[in-house]
């Protein structure tokens, strides 16, 4: 009897498997607490829409510019988040709802501890067009802040922080409000120089999507359904207020002293522009 219910369950869970769709994520860094906020909204809108499916994450560390173009060829990887731009939407699938209603287009800078008399003498867009910034290879902030007249190092995600801990070749990583805190806290005990500066607050139309191939029609049509029940029954402004890096974001970012800089973002296209608003989080 122990046999037959034993082969039962592994029928189930064979026939569960066979039916599930798999889903696989890169890894873009060997720290995994870089993805948790996105990971865990997309476990939520999985489990809301109601479909079996395995998530898996690669083992190789891919660069932006290598997800992108294995999701443009419908290869191995099939679903990341990432900073929208028109020519990314044109490339890939946009899932259109913003994954922090728009936070990320509010940028604080994470810089070496012994440099904040740099930006305490700021207060003007000419005054920050002095100093360098770094974005990661691909993304679409380079664009978008070159395009203001903020010079930006390109590199690997993880050597930024490395180069910034260092005092090396640059002055600041513009990071997304709800970024910046959570990455130097996970750095502590390796790189022990970093910190959030204290005064500036830069700010553009920005947002990160879920992308996904143009082909796969079968992960559109999971994500759309699992985003309409958690936009209904207002789970996902549940977890985003719960989350423990918006919770510190908001304890920490001290918004309302900081000197506001907004520069254009010449990179979205209109449907991008009507998401943005409709998902628009009041912060001040």
């Amino acid at each position: 009897m122990k046999f037959f219910f034993l082969l039962v369950l592994l029928c189930c869970v064979s026939l569960y498997q066979l039916n599930a769709i798999s889903i696989v994520i890169p890894r873009t860094s060997t720290n995994v607490e870089r993805d948790s906020y996105e990971m865990g909204l997309l476990k939520l809108i999985l489990e809301k829409a109601g479909e079996s499916y395995t998530l898996t994450r690669t083992s190789r560390i891919y660069t932006q510019s290598r997800v992108i173009k294995s999701l443009e060829n419908n290869e191995k990887i099939s679903i990341y988040w990432m900073g929208t731009s028109k020519e990314l939407e044109k490339k890939l699938l946009p899932i259109r709802i913003p994954l922090a209603f728009g936070i990320l287009g509010y940028r604080v800078f994470i810089i070496h501890k012994n440099q904040q008399d740099k930006f305490d003498k700021i207060t003007t867009l000419s005054d920050l067009q002095k100093l360098k910034g770094a974005q990661g290879y691909g993304w679409s902030d380079n664009e978008i802040l070159e395009y203001s007249g903020l010079k930006q190092h390109q590199n690997a995600y993880e050597n930024i922080f490395k180069m910034v801990n260092h005092g090396n070749r640059i002055d600041y990583f513009s990071r997304g409000l709800n970024e910046a805190f959570g990455e130097v806290t996970s750095r502590e005990g390796s790189l022990t120089n970093l910190t959030v500066e204290k005064k500036i607050l830069l700010v553009y139309p920005f947002s990160k999507f879920f992308f996904i191939s143009k082909e796969n029609k079968k992960l559109e049509k999971l994500l759309t359904e699992g985003i309409e029940k958690i936009i209904e029954d207002k789970s996902f402004i549940k977890y985003f207020y719960n989350n423990e890096h918006i919770k510190k974001m908001f304890k920490n970012s001290n918004l309302k002293n900081r000197i506001r800089i907004d520069i254009p973002n010449p990179l979205l296209s209109e449907e991008t522009k009507e998401a943005l608003e409709k998902y628009k989080l009041e912060t001040q």
